[in-house]
């Protein structure tokens, strides 16, 4: 009990840091089915594609005007979004999955599946399964925590390449 309240309290110090909405950010945590709007906005505002007042329909619109997912695999706004749907637009989002499958087909199958690999979402969860707000607030977190992560390794080993070619260079 004490670990689900602070992997909640965790998610909700995270998610507000972003700056968006706390009202909307807690009427996410509280509620029992995550809906595609939902899902569009913890993306779009966290890029920084609509603003913290934007409607869901706008998350959405932003989400596909961008290209982080496509049109066929977002739904209604109001309507609850499967797992795998959830998991394509993280994967869209913050460049989780470097797999050959997601790579070549961009598909909510694949996202599912890598963040299954990953153990971002545990291995009994169907791609068909609908997530609670607190379960979609720790799925997002672990998606954000490893592409800041990843960036940092990419920016290291890019200086350290830079720095080999300047040594080369001058000696």
């Amino acid at each position: 009990m004490r670990r689900l309240f602070l992997t909640g309290l965790l998610c909700v110090l995270g998610v507000c840091s972003w700056a968006q909405s706390a009202d909307k950010i807690l009427d996410i945590l509280n509620s029992e089915t995550v809906t595609y709007g939902q899902a569009s906005y913890l993306a779009a505002t966290y890029l920084g594609l609509v603003s913290d007042e934007a409607s869901d329909e706008e998350a959405i619109s932003a989400l596909i005007d961008n290209s982080i997912v496509k049109a066929k695999y977002m739904g209604n706004s109001e309507a609850a979004i499967p797992l795998a749907n959830f998991c394509n637009i993280c994967c869209g989002a913050w460049y989780v999955v470097d797999s050959i499958g997601y790579s070549t087909f961009k598909s909510p199958y694949y996202a599912w599946k890598e963040l299954r690999a990953f153990k971002y979402i545990p291995s009994q969860y169907t791609q068909e399964r609908i997530i609670t707000g607190a379960e979609a607030l720790n799925i997002v977190t672990r998606c954000i925590e490893h592409h800041e992560r990843d960036s940092q390794e990419r920016r290291t080993r890019d200086f350290i390449n830079e720095q080999e070619k300047l040594n080369e260079k001058y000696k």
